[in-house]
């Protein structure tokens, strides 16, 4: 991968290299005098604004003396075409730990997000999330679902604009009382804005997205597919991605009447939930 113009794929093999040269014993100086080469080169290669050839890549990663896991993958990410596409496989409907999603919302100016029969993950309570996952390693994905919401305690945190189809409201996972939480996280959350089942949706709002912008580099848009997940920073594609956020602002309600909403069904799901702890109550949301 020799391109020299930063990418969804060279700032993917960059995070790898810094991280592998952070979990080793060697210096960065002592990197630096190993390889003959300047500070500046290893610097940009790690921020994904500098290409190289594999075999300089070989080379770095060899010198930090790594295991095997992580020089295949390390390897595989510098022989990977950049295509404008990354396919990124993860665990079933979790990509919370999938680097390539962590690098660009961790780095986003503003993150716009699209979902239509969940909320989405940067808004999720824990109690939601435990809701969502029924496998063995549950709590380890909630863990990491939290932890990806770090990004807005940040002193300069992404400008989140979150767009919710209300039928995403009626999926009640957990329960009413974890529904009733998850109603008060969005009622208070700024930046959350209701498409309605009245909405007339154009074809472009027939799947759920995110599209990232920055500042330093162009947009990258997010598909998540159950267990694979599409990145694409390609022109074409991401210019395709911002007319769906443009029709979204179209469609929505405001965020001031998008709360009027998220209270309705926060009464709906208290009510429901003193149904069901009253003696022999069985309400089901």
């Amino acid at each position: 991968m020799d391109s020299r113009m930063s990418n969804a794929l060279s700032r993917e093999l960059g995070d790898a290299l810094r991280r592998a040269r952070y979990e080793s014993e060697v210096k960065f100086g002592a990197l630096v005098e190993e390889l003959g080469w300047s500070a500046g080169k290893i610097s940009k290669l790690e921020r994904g604004t500098r290409g190289t050839s594999s075999i300089d890549i070989a080379r770095y990663v060899g010198h930090l003396r790594t295991d095997q896991p992580t020089y295949d993958h390390i390897m595989s990410l510098a022989e990977e075409s950049n295509a404008g596409h990354l396919v990124r496989e993860h665990e079933l409907a979790m990509p919370d730990a999938l680097r390539a999603l962590l690098l660009h919302e961790q780095t986003a100016k503003t993150i716009w997000s699209y979902e239509i029969i969940t909320i989405p993950g940067l808004l999720q309570t824990a109690d939601y999330a435990r809701g969502m996952m029924s496998t063995p390693e549950g709590e380890r994905c909630v863990a990491e679902r939290m932890v990806r919401q770090e990004i807005f305690d940040k002193p300069l945190p992404p400008r989140g604009r979150f767009f919710i189809h209300e039928a995403a409201l009626m999926r009640a996972a957990g329960g009413p009382q974890v529904m009733y939480e998850q109603m008060l996280q969005l009622l208070f959350r700024g930046g959350v804005r209701l498409v309605t089942f009245a909405a007339a949706l154009p074809a472009s709002l027939n799947s759920a997205f995110s599209f990232m912008t920055f500042a330093d580099h162009p947009p990258v848009s997010y598909v998540d597919c159950g267990p694979v997940a599409l990145f694409s920073d390609d022109f074409a594609t991401t210019g395709r991605f911002r007319r769906c956020c443009n029709d979204l602002d179209r469609v929505a309600l405001s965020e001031e009447e998008s709360r009027l909403v998220f209270a309705k069904w926060a009464d709906r799901y208290d009510r429901l939930r003193e149904e069901q702890s009253a003696p022999g109550g069985e309400a089901v949301a």
